[in-house]
């Protein structure tokens, strides 16, 4: 896909759009949830082959794991593709649909390292024998046995065929010893079971308890409850899962509407899980209650277990009078007509805010319920999702005493992360298809991370116009109460490169989040759109990347060391630069530094800096000047620390 564009002016801001969907701030488009999970064209095999990667390839501040044939397999914020043993955090382990040569694109993949991501070995395959094709990945890293849990486009009953499967590694981590596969569904091949959401906990006696989510895409798209529990730790051997519990009845609990054809209108989310070490957890979705008398606005619906997933509670929702005083005030009635200067576009007397369709869902061990949504205006029936800039995510919070009664209404503390609005006018990601991410802080008390990806930037380089996909992050301190202003956490500077689709493992630690994501590789396009329509960023070949990344100190000056606790090597700045920028780096204890920069075919350009430093923060200055335009890596090696990180030099 080609990424130079012509430019487009919005409001204040001039934007380099690259996709064929390009919105206006005032384009409306219908608030029913299109699903758009699955290659809306034909797939085809790519021109180069690509083996399976081994060992890990840092590329800047990412490691290139593996392949897949298309980006379809990360495009749902509900999975959990990532998964660290909570007992060995060396141990990471990651899911995905993988490229394999003479494989169809659902081949089923899984990578494992035990070095903290240095280094990686990949097991290919897990699902075959099926002869159908492998979809939406998760796996839970458990204390001995990493477990995959996917479905299958094939198998099962329904419009669809979709069929759950999992399993694990019988040989421990590593072992390669691949459980055959195992049907979640008691009643497989009478049910269209898509998109699994597990979880794992471990209660006072140390059983080990998996609830697993599962969507039913035919009928009237219910959503399926399983659980199984072992009797003490966890061998190794086959899970008992329960029958299916139909934790949301769509067409009895929300609103029913009907096509032509008779199938279900869907205005409802998959939804999302979480549940804490000591039972207390929600599953939450997003939907139109079935009498709109009584509650008109696409709002957030929860139940929550406090045994660990074997009962739930009746439904609670986030009242219209919540919804509406808290947005009414947040988004703007009338914004300037970009295409029409000097006049004015009001959104329809009476518009509500909308809860969009992809939740990301966190039980803290006080038992408080986190909820990151997007939110944009919404009226007679079609939402907006180019409004305005707080057209974007938002943090839903309410203390575990909330939900003190059996069900009803709740009222929560609402946040800002961060604006969506370049993205959504791109459909980079799409409003209805956006992939969001939170992890919870193990050192630091209250401290929360979140994770997605959009436009971040344009640049003009020669005359043309550009634009960048990358990955955002943010951080709240105080519970999710405020956020700081996002970060560009993958930051290529290259605008023939993207980066999207990022999932965090569940747990960081003292500010060092650990992020599984993925690069479209535009020299390889493997599937043909529909007729009329441009591919997107999950219509290529997509690398795999693992990334541990650092956010801003978050720590209290009383917290704080006087010295870093650890290596880290920081972004250059500026970046894009002319002619100059400073690198930066920290180091914990004096020692041998080596500082070099390299050319993109891997020449080396200068040594900066070869000899012992002393422990704290080190800047360097870096000249271009009489070297040509184009990227640069600049690689840190100390005391068996090594690191690289890309820079753009424009001139």
């Amino acid at each position: 896909m080609k990424k130079m564009v012509a430019i487009v002016l919005i409001s204040a801001f001039s934007i380099g759009l690259f996709g064929a969907n390009i919105n206006n701030t005032t384009d409306r488009v219908p608030a029913a949830l299109t699903k758009n999970y699955e290659p809306r064209g034909e797939e085809i095999v790519p021109v180069m082959g690509q083996g399976n990667t081994t060992s890990g390839l840092r590329e800047g501040a990412g490691v290139l794991v593996d392949s897949s044939q298309n980006g379809y397999g990360l495009l749902i914020s509900e999975t959990n593709p990532i998964s660290i043993n909570p007992y060995d955090h060396d141990q990471v382990t990651m899911a995905y649909r993988q490229y394999t040569d003479g494989v169809a694109s659902g081949s089923i993949g899984m990578a494992y390292s035990e070095d903290a991501g240095v280094n990686w070995w990949t097991s290919s395959n897990i699902n075959f024998g099926l002869n159908t094709a492998g979809r939406y990945p998760s796996i839970l890293a458990s204390e001995d046995f990493p477990i995959v849990f996917w479905n299958e486009y094939g198998g099962g009953g329904g419009d669809y065929e979709g069929r759950a499967y999992y399993s694990f590694d019988e040989g421990n981590y590593g072992g390669g010893y691949w459980y055959p596969v195992i049907d979640i569904h008691n009643n497989p091949s009478a049910n269209d079971s898509w998109i699994v959401v597990p979880t794992q906990n471990e209660d006072a006696d140390g059983n080990y308890i998996i609830n697993a989510i599962v969507s039913d895409w035919s009928g009237e798209r219910d959503r399926l409850h399983f659980r199984a529990a072992t009797n003490g730790a966890w061998n190794g051997t086959e899970l008992s899962i329960s029958s299916a519990f139909s934790i949301v009845q769509n067409a009895r609990d929300f609103l029913a509407e009907y096509d032509d054809a008779g199938d279900i209108i869907n205005y409802t989310a998959n939804g999302n899980m979480d549940i804490n070490s000591e039972g207390t957890g929600y599953f939450v979705t997003a939907s139109y209650w079935n009498d709109t008398l009584d509650i008109a606005n696409h709002t957030l619906f929860t139940k929550k277990t406090s045994d660990y997933g074997e009962t739930w509670s009746n439904w609670f929702h986030i009242s219209d009078e919540t919804l509406n005083n808290h947005f009414w005030d947040v988004f703007p009635d009338s914004i300037p007509d970009s295409e029409n200067p000097g006049e004015y576009s009001s959104l329809a007397p009476g518009w509500t805010p909308f809860v969009g369709y992809d939740l990301e869902v966190y039980t803290d061990e006080a038992g408080g319920l986190h909820v990151m949504a997007p939110m944009l205006p919404s009226a007679g029936g079609f939402v907006y999702p180019g409004w305005s800039y707080e057209n974007g995510l938002y943090h839903f919070y309410a203390a575990d005493d909330v939900f003190a009664a059996s069900g009803g209404e709740f009222i929560p503390q609402i946040s800002f992360l961060g604006s969506m609005q370049l993205g959504w006018l791109s459909d980079t990601p799409d409003w209805s298809g956006n992939v969001v991410s939170m992890a919870y802080d193990l050192t630091y008390t209250d401290v929360l991370y979140a994770s997605y990806h959009t436009v971040s930037d344009t640049v003009t380089i020669d005359g043309s116009y550009y634009s960048y996909v990358d990955i955002m992050g943010s951080y709240s301190d105080d519970n999710g109460a405020t956020w700081t202003d996002p970060e560009n956490m993958s930051n290529t500077q290259d605008p023939n490169l993207d980066e999207t689709h990022p999932h965090l493992n569940r747990f960081a630690d003292a500010g060092h989040v650990y992020m599984m994501y993925q690069m479209p590789d535009y020299l390889q396009q493997t599937v043909t759109p529909a007729a009329g329509e441009e591919p997107g960023t999950a219509d290529y070949l997509n690398h795999v990347y693992y990334m541990n990344y650092d956010f801003d100190p978050i720590v209290s000056i009383d917290q704080a060391s006087t010295q870093p606790g650890d290596f880290r090597l920081n972004e250059n700045y500026p970046n894009p630069f002319n002619p100059s920028t400073v690198i930066s780096f920290e180091l914990p204890a004096s020692g041998m530094v080596t500082l070099t920069v390299f050319d993109i075919t891997g020449r080396q350009v200068e040594t900066m800096h070869q000899g012992v430093l002393s422990a704290g923060q080190h800047d360097f200055s870096f000249s271009g000047q009489g070297l040509a335009s184009g990227t640069y890596f600049y690689r840190l090696d100390s005391q068996g620390f090594q690191d690289v990180k890309k820079m753009l030099l424009i001139k």
